[in-house]
C-alpha cells in the first residue's frame, strides 16, 4: 500500500512539474509578445532576465525580435549599443529553427560583418561566433569550404588566445573556448578526409598532420593551467577555474585520457539539474566520442596514427553516463551505446490505401535493419499520412512505456507485426463505402460546408484506425496536442534538448496538406500548424504566408485540433472530397485545405527543412501511365496534363535529392518505388534499323518473368504499380502482395545490415510473386486490382454472369415496353413511368460515362434542384452503400484470403 502511494505521490510530483514548466514558458512568451507591443514591462521582469529566459527556452526566435526592438529604441534615444547585443543577435539568428537554413547563416555572418567588424577584429566572441555558424551551415549543405572557414575563424581566436596566455593567466572564458574549438574542427575534417576515403588504407599525411594539430593545441590548453596535469592541480594565481571546467574536460576526453576528463565533467555539472544547462558541452564530448569511434575502426598501413589502443569505450561510457543527468544509479559503463548524429527522416508518400499498405513492407525492412530507432522525422502526405499517424500513434505507446535502454529491436519488430495485422483489418472495413452509411451525418453534410465528405473521412479515420489503438470505446476525439512523447521515467522532454542524445529518437510527426489559398504546404504537427517559411521564397513567391501557430495560441475553436481531421486535409483528393474548410483561423478569409500530394506527394520538402541527412523516400504514388493514342476530347486532354505536371514535379524533387547526394549535403539516400525496375526501350522510328545500346539497356528488359534486382517478378510489380490509389477495402492478397514489394525493394538497399529476419504475414505471398509456376492468383487479382468500380463483379464468375443476364433482362423489357407502347404515351403495366422520365433516367446512369450531358441533366445555377439532388443522393447512397457493407465487402475480402 505505501509502495502504491508513494508511486502516485512521485506521478502527481512529475506531472505538476510539468505543468509549471509549461506555464513558465507560456508566460515568458507572454511578456516577450507584450514587449513587442509596446508594452512597458520593466515593473514585471528586467529586460535581461526575459533574454535569459527565451534563451533557456530556447525560443530564439522571440529572443532576436525583442533585441532587434531594444536597439532600435536605444537608437532612438541616442543611447550606446554594446557590442554584446550584435553577437547575441547573430548567435540567435543562426540558432532560429523557424528561419530558412538558406537564409539564416547569411544572415547572421552579415549582421558580424556589418557591427562587429569581423574581418579585423580581436574579439573572441565575434570570432567564435563566426566559426560555430559556418559550422552549422557546413552541417546543412555540407560543404566543404564552410568547415574551413569555420576552422579558420576558431583559429583567429585561437592564437588570440595564445597571444594573451603569454602576458596573463587570467583570460575570457570565450578566448579558451575558440582554442577548444579550434582543436576540435581539426579533428572533424580528419573524420571528413577519413570517410571520403573509406575505400583505402593509406591515410594521408595531410590527415595526420590535422590530427596532430588538435593534439597538441588540447596539449597547450591543458599546460597553459595545469601546475601537474597527472595530480590535476592548478597553477598559482588563476580565479574563476569553475570557467575552465569544459574546456579541460573536453581537452582530456580529445587526448583520450578519461579519467581526467570525466573529473573535470562531474566538477561543471555538479551544480546543475537540467539537460539544457550542459546541452552545448554535452553534444561536444559525443561528438568526440563518435570521432574517436571513426578513428578506431579505420583500417590504417599507417602505424597506429590515432593512438586507436588508447580509445577505451569503458572510459567513454563513464564519461557520456556523467553527462546524463536523468541516469539511475543502476546504469554502468556497458549499458551506454554511442549514438549515431546523422538525422534520419523518412517521406511516406500519397496513393491512398495502396500507398500505405506498401509502407508497411518498407517499415517492416527498416525494423530487420533495425533502423526504425533512427528515424527522427516522419513526413507524410496522404495515404503515407494515414499510415503515419498509426505508426506514430504505435511508437507513443512503446517509449511511454519503456525506457530508452529497454527498448529492444524486438519492439520495433512487434509494432509492425501488430500493424501488419490491425492495419489490415481497419482497411477492410471500407473507409470509402462508409462515408454515407450514418444518415444523420448524411444530412448534417447535405445541410451546408462546414460540415463536409472530407471531415466525415476523418472521423471515420479515428473511429477504424486511431482509437482502437489507444482502447478507446467511444467516438470521443484524438487532439494533435495529444500526440507529445513523454519519454518514460522523465520528469520533461524537449526534443530539441534531449532527443541528441537518446538511442531510440523519439520522432517528429509531420501530415502534410496543400492550402488552396496560397498553393503552399500546409504541415500539421505536434506542436503546431501552419505553412513553413524555409521553401516559400520572397524573391520569386509574392504571395502571403499563413505563419504557423501553436495549438495553444489558436483561435479557441482550434486549441484543441483533431488527428482525424488533420490526417482528412493531408489524403483529402480533389473532386472526390470537399477541401477541409477552417474557418475563423486568418482574417478575412477562409482556408481550405486539400490532399498534400497537390504540392508535394512524396513528402520531401519536410524532411529537407528539418534538416535530415539522411533520407529514406517510399514512394507509392501515381505514376503517370504511357498514353499511346490521343487524348480523345478536352476533358481527358486536361486530366492528362495535369498528370503531366504531378508527374514533372515527382521528377525534379528526386533528382534534386539524388543531387544533393552527389554533393553530399545528404549523406544517406534510400529511395524505392512501385515502378522500381520497370524500365523500358527507348521506342525507335518506323524502318529504324539501329539496335538499341547493349551498354544502356538489359537484354531482359521484355521479359515479364524476368526477376528485378530486388527479387519481383516484372510482371507483378508492374500489375502492383497500377493498383488502384483509393480508399476501399484491399484483400488479403492484394495487400500483402504491396507488403511483400516494400519490403523487398527496402532490404535491397545498401545501408545497415539485416540484424534479424521475421516471418511476416505477407511472406505467404513470396512464391506467387517470385515464381511463374505460382502466379496465377496473384495475377488474376491484380488484373481486377487496377479498376475503382465492380471489382467484385470482375473477380467472381456468378456475379459477372448476374450482373450481365440481370442487365439484359431490363433492357430487353423497357425495349419491349417503348416498342409496345409507341403510340401511347401513358403508363404500361400500370406503372406510371413517362418517356421523359426513362429518358432522365437514362441520362442520369450514363453521366458516369459521359460526362458532358450532366449540365443539361441538372440546371447547377439552381440551389433548390441541387439541394434536392444531393437529398436523393445521400438517401440513396445510405441504403446502397450499407447494403454493399454488409453483403458485397465482406465477400470480396472473403474472394482475396490466403488459403
Amino acid at each position: 500500500m505505501n509502495v502504491s502511494y508513494c508511486t502516485n505521490f512521485c506521478c502527481i510530483k512529475l506531472i505538476i512539474r510539468i505543468i509549471v514548466a509549461m506555464e513558465d514558458k507560456k508566460r515568458v512568451i507572454a511578456w516577450a509578445k507584450n514587449y513587442l507591443r509596446g508594452e512597458d514591462i520593466s515593473n514585471t521582469v528586467p529586460f535581461e532576465d526575459l533574454y535569459q529566459s527565451l534563451i533557456q527556452y530556447e525560443q530564439y526566435g522571440y529572443a532576436t525580435e525583442i533585441l532587434l526592438k531594444k536597439i532600435a529604441d536605444n537608437e532612438d534615444q541616442g543611447a550606446e549599443i554594446k557590442l554584446s547585443k550584435y553577437q547575441d543577435l547573430a548567435d540567435n539568428i543562426y540558432k532560429d529553427s523557424t528561419l530558412s537554413s538558406y537564409f539564416k547563416f547569411d544572415k547572421a555572418i552579415n549582421v558580424l560583418k556589418s557591427f562587429c567588424d569581423l574581418e579585423h577584429t580581436k574579439n573572441s566572441k565575434t570570432l567564435g561566433i563566426a566559426g560555430a555558424i559556418y559550422r552549422s551551415k557546413w552541417k546543412f549543405d555540407h560543404q566543404f569550404h564552410n568547415l574551413l572557414q569555420s576552422r579558420a575563424y576558431y583559429k583567429k581566436g585561437y592564437l588570440i588566445w595564445k597571444n594573451k596566455m603569454h602576458k596573463s593567466i587570467q583570460i575570457e572564458t570565450d578566448c579558451i573556448n575558440t582554442a577548444v574549438n579550434y582543436a576540435n574542427l581539426n579533428e572533424l575534417i580528419v573524420i571528413e578526409n577519413l570517410e571520403q576515403l573509406s575505400e583505402t588504407c593509406e591515410i594521408t599525411s595531410e590527415t595526420i598532420t590535422r590530427f596532430e594539430t588538435a593534439q597538441n593545441t588540447r596539449n597547450e590548453i591543458i599546460q597553459a593551467y595545469l601546475e601537474d596535469a597527472d595530480e590535476v592541480i592548478f597553477k598559482e594565481g588563476i580565479e574563476a577555474k569553475e570557467k575552465l571546467y569544459t574546456a579541460l574536460a573536453e581537452a582530456f576526453f580529445g587526448l583520450r585520457m578519461y579519467n581526467k576528463a570525466l573529473y573535470f565533467i562531474k566538477l561543471h555539472i555538479q551544480d546543475k539539474k537540467e539537460s539544457w544547462q550542459i546541452k552545448s558541452f554535452s553534444k561536444q564530448i559525443y561528438n568526440l566520442a563518435n570521432y574517436q569511434r571513426t578513428e578506431k575502426c579505420q583500417k590504417s598501413t599507417n602505424k597506429d596514427p590515432f593512438q586507436e589502443k588508447e580509445i577505451i569505450e569503458e572510459g567513454q561510457n563513464s564519461c557520456l553516463i556523467a553527462l546524463n543527468l536523468q541516469a539511475d544509479d543502476n546504469n554502468d559503463e556497458k549499458s551506454i551505446k554511442q549514438k549515431p548524429q546523422n538525422k534520419v527522416g523518412i517521406g511516406l508518400s500519397g496513393g491512398g490505401f495502396r500507398a500505405s499498405l506498401f509502407h508497411i513492407g518498407v517499415l517492416a525492412a527498416l525494423a530487420e535493419k533495425d533502423k526504425l530507432k533512427d528515424i527522427e522525422v516522419i513526413s507524410c502526405v496522404s495515404g503515407g499520412s494515414i499510415i503515419g499517424a498509426f505508426y506514430y500513434l504505435k511508437v507513443k505507446q512503446l517509449f511511454e512505456s519503456k525506457t530508452d535502454e529497454d527498448i529492444l529491436q524486438a519492439d520495433y519488430i512487434q509494432i509492425v507485426k501488430e500493424i501488419e495485422t490491425e492495419f489490415l483489418d481497419a482497411v477492410q472495413k471500407n473507409i470509402r463505402m462508409r462515408l454515407l452509411t450514418n444518415f444523420s451525418k448524411n444530412l448534417k453534410m447535405w445541410k451546408g460546408s462546414s460540415y463536409s465528405r472530407s471531415n466525415r473521412l476523418g472521423e471515420l479515420y479515428e473511429e477504424y484506425f486511431y482509437n482502437p489503438l489507444l482502447s478507446k470505446k467511444d467516438s470521443s476525439p484524438i487532439f494533435m496536442n495529444d500526440l507529445f512523447i513523454l519519454p518514460f521515467g522523465k520528469e520533461s522532454f524537449k526534443l530539441n534538448d534531449d532527443n541528441w542524445k537518446r538511442i531510440n529518437k523519439v520522432p517528429q510527426l509531420i501530415l502534410n496538406a496543400t492550402a488552396v489559398n496560397t498553393g503552399h504546404n500546409w504541415q500539421f504537427t505536434a506542436s503546431w500548424m501552419g505553412e513553413p517559411p524555409t521553401y516559400i521564397s520572397d524573391e520569386f513567391d509574392v504571395k502571403p504566408r499563413l505563419r504557423r501557430m501553436y495549438y495553444e495560441n489558436a483561435p479557441e475553436q482550434y486549441q484543441n485540433f483533431r488527428l482525424g481531421y488533420a490526417v482528412a486535409a493531408s489524403s483529402c483528393v480533389p473532386v472526390l472530397f470537399q477541401p477541409l474548410v477552417l474557418k475563423g483561423l486568418y482574417k478575412n478569409f477562409d482556408l481550405e485545405l486539400i490532399d498534400g500530394g497537390v504540392h508535394d506527394n512524396q513528402g520531401i520538402a519536410s524532411i529537407l527543412e528539418q534538416e535530415c541527412n539522411e533520407i529514406i523516400v517510399s514512394d507509392a504514388s501515381a505514376q503517370m501511365p504511357d498514353n499511346a493514342i490521343h487524348t480523345g476530347n478536352a476533358m481527358s486532354l486536361f486530366f492528362r496534363v495535369d498528370t503531366i505536371l504531378q508527374e514533372r514535379l515527382r521528377e525534379i524533387q528526386l533528382l534534386d535529392l539524388k543531387s544533393r547526394k552527389y554533393t553530399s549535403i545528404v549523406n544517406k539516400l534510400s529511395i524505392v518505388h512501385l515502378k522500381n525496375g520497370l524500365e523500358q526501350l527507348p521506342v525507335s522510328w518506323i524502318d529504324c534499323t539501329d539496335v538499341n545500346r547493349g551498354i544502356l539497356y538489359d537484354k531482359e528488359i521484355e521479359d515479364e518473368n524476368a526477376l528485378l534486382k530486388y527479387g519481383m517478378m516484372k510482371k507483378i510489380q508492374k500489375g502492383l504499380s497500377e493498383v488502384r490509389t483509393d480508399l476501399d477495402s484491399f484483400n488479403d492478397l492484394e495487400a500483402y502482395a504491396l507488403m511483400y514489394s516494400g519490403y523487398k525493394q527496402m532490404m535491397h538497399e545498401k545501408g545497415a545490415a539485416i540484424m534479424k529476419n521475421e516471418n511476416w504475414n505477407f511472406l505467404k505471398v513470396a512464391d506467387s510473386c517470385t515464381f511463374p509456376a505460382k502466379e496465377m492468383p496473384l495475377v488474376r487479382q491484380l488484373k481486377v486490382s487496377s479498376y475503382v468500380p465492380f471489382k467484385i463483379v470482375r473477380m467472381s464468375k456468378i456475379l459477372t454472369f448476374a450482373v450481365l443476364g440481370i442487365g439484359s433482362i431490363v433492357l430487353i423489357f423497357i425495349l419491349f415496353g417503348l416498342i409496345c407502347n409507341w403510340s401511347n404515351p401513358k403508363p404500361f403495366y400500370q406503372i406510371d413511368i413517362s418517356y421523359n422520365f426513362i429518358g432522365v433516367t437514362l441520362i442520369v446512369f450514363l453521366t458516369g460515362f459521359l460526362s458532358k450531358f450532366l449540365s443539361k441533366a441538372i440546371n447547377i445555377e439552381s440551389i433548390a434542384k441541387k439541394k434536392a439532388v444531393l437529398l436523393l443522393l445521400i438517401t440513396a447512397g445510405w441504403l446502397f452503400f450499407n447494403i454493399y457493407i454488409s453483403i458485397f465487402n465482406p465477400w470480396y475480402n472473403k474472394l482475396g484470403k490466403l488459403k
